[in-house]
């Protein structure tokens, strides 16, 4: 009788150590199951990360309840010399959510910034084939787009006075050579009228100096834009990240 017992006892226990292995055995491959799924999960998460900064901004401010003007200008810092195709799709954005009286506005320098982007488009890949078209060349109608760009409402402010002369600065560089040197001095005609129009110097804003920087660099008058730069920092402070921001465009 003793030994029936004793066998049993050692089959339960036979059977409760291979029980225990077993479970063991899952808790281990469920350990295993969810450091895979954490190391997946964090490769997710700095794939993320690497998402255009560009995009990160405009669904930053387009998500965030802001007033339109703030939320202009930080889409506005978006814009670049060189890519009109981004240009549009930033005045796109501002058609969006961008305050209601500039909506039109904005609207028409999306065009502009499409047709631009087109005719340059030509110019770099397809221009014996644009020459076919009697009567017009490549730069007359980067001109024509560019002159879209230009503010002509009455009364503008300084800011936009020196927005008109960098347009000028870029007909002046890219337009036909024969008005390079009209629109140059369109370009600085625009730039004397914002400076003599500011009821206070200290009123510059870091948009008005950017316009004023990028025309001095189109006109290859980079003196004249370290000299400027100099000037507005003594006068409103501005910050050490802007003014290298602004040194940047100028060494570029």
């Amino acid at each position: 009788m003793r030994n029936t017992t004793k066998k049993t006892s050692e089959s339960k226990s036979y059977v409760y150590s291979r029980k225990h292995k077993i479970i063991a055995w899952l808790a281990l491959i469920g350990i295993f199951v969810c450091g895979m799924m954490t190391g997946v999960s964090l490769w997710g998460y700095k794939h993320a990360r690497m998402v255009d900064t560009t995009e990160k901004v405009e669904n930053f401010v387009e998500r965030n309840t802001m007033p339109c003007r703030v939320k202009e200008e930080n889409l506005q810092r978006l814009l670049t010399e060189n890519d009109h195709a981004h240009n549009a799709r930033i005045y796109e954005k501002l058609v969006k959510i961008g305050c209601e009286k500039n909506k039109e506005r904005f609207a028409n320098f999306a065009e502009s910034e499409r047709e631009l982007d087109d005719a340059m488009l030509y110019v770099k890949y397809g221009e014996e084939n644009f020459a076919d078209v009697p009567g017009i060349r490549p730069c007359e109608v980067i001109e024509k787009q560019l002159k879209f760009e230009l503010i002509t409402r009455d009364n503008p402010a300084s800011w936009e006075h020196s927005r008109n002369a960098r347009v000028y600065s870029q007909m002046a560089e890219d337009g036909c050579p024969e008005n390079s040197e009209k629109y140059k001095q369109m370009a600085l005609d625009e730039l004397q009228i914002a400076d003599g129009i500011k009821v206070r110097d200290d009123s510059i804003s870091q948009d008005e100096m950017r316009y004023t920087v990028g025309t001095y660099k189109k006109l290859q008058m980079q003196n004249e834009a370290r000299k400027y730069i100099k000037k507005a920092e003594k006068l409103i402070n501005p910050g050490i990240d802007f003014i290298m921001e602004l040194q940047r465009v100028i060494e570029e």
